[in-house]
């Protein structure tokens, strides 16, 4: 649930559904960044998880971040993901769980099912690209870390692929679709960033230590095709407004856009999007 129902679980679920979706978004991203450093190794760099036996990956997908976590935890920790979507990810994260050689569970549904979850339940929580979803939860995840536990958020600035979405109102006006005054997907990237992660965090944790991860997908003239393609999964998120008033016009609308996209290519030898991101890594949760 997105504060303000500002998405719901189908925008949700007809962005992240396809696992190979997932997978090739993942590619370009890793070959088109400017920034070569895997922003997961850049989250766990210098933090000690081998006491954790207990683990929550929120909005888990396909097992992104669960991945490169589950190795770094104690040999019998326990790993439980949740997301909203079963198709694909339920097996994937349990066989990237099993091939670490730990155990773990796959919950499929909202994140709000943790209300119900004991206090003190989990060492260790993560959030990787999915907390601006459920802000609302944070006191919660709070809640369900044990005195000593550790919550790790990865999201993105306000600012994330801004050079993208200053281009839809111009597309859908071409399109005979009068756009809003602000996007969905620019109120999206504001609920928690970079920007206001620490004032949301502070409350609920006793440190919260901030980790900026500066970067840039840049795409060369000639693989315009590919951020075509990234783009186009992203479609639900980015196009929300178009999807709801006039579903038949969400075609006209992407010609449109990415007819533009391209013609912004062509004048340059690169095409550059931002795409900021930030690690929060939140220390001895606060009894409430």
């Amino acid at each position: 649930m997105v504060e303000k129902n500002l998405y719901s679980t189908d925008d949700i679920a007809g962005t992240y559904r396809a696992v190979a979706d997932h997978i090739d978004t993942r590619h370009h991203i890793f070959r088109y960044s400017e920034n070569h450093r895997d922003v997961r190794d850049v989250a766990l760099q210098g933090i000690d998880l081998g006491w954790v036996r207990s683990a929550l990956d929120l909005g888990c997908a396909y097992g992104f971040f669960t991945e490169k976590i589950v190795p770094c935890l104690h040999m019998n920790a326990h790993i439980t993901g949740i997301d909203l979507i079963d198709d694909g990810n339920r097996s994937s994260f349990l066989s990237i769980v099993e091939s670490a050689g730990r155990r773990g569970c796959f919950i499929a549904g909202h994140a709000d099912c943790i209300r119900e979850m004991k206090s003190g339940k989990f060492d260790l929580v993560i959030a990787s690209y999915s907390l601006y979803f459920f802000p609302h939860l944070i006191r919660e995840i709070a809640r369900i870390l044990q005195p000593r536990g550790v919550f790790i958020a990865v999201t993105h600035t306000e600012r994330s692929l801004n050079e993208i979405i200053q281009l839809i109102p111009g597309a859908m006006k071409q399109a005979g679709i009068e756009p809003p005054g602000e996007l969905a997907i620019s109120r999206l990237l504001q609920v928690f960033s970079m920007e206001n992660g620490e004032r949301r965090l502070a409350p609920h944790f006793k440190t919260v230590e901030i980790i900026p991860y500066p970067n840039k997908l840049i795409f060369p003239r000639e693989r315009i095709d590919d951020c075509i393609d990234y783009l186009s999964k992203k479609r639900n998120l980015l196009f929300k407004e178009v999807i709801e008033r006039d579903r038949n016009r969400l075609q006209d609308v992407m010609e449109v856009f990415f007819s533009g996209l391209r013609e912004r290519a062509e004048h340059g030898a690169v095409l550059e999007i931002t795409k900021h991101d930030c690690i929060f890594r939140c220390r001895y949760p606060k009894a409430e």
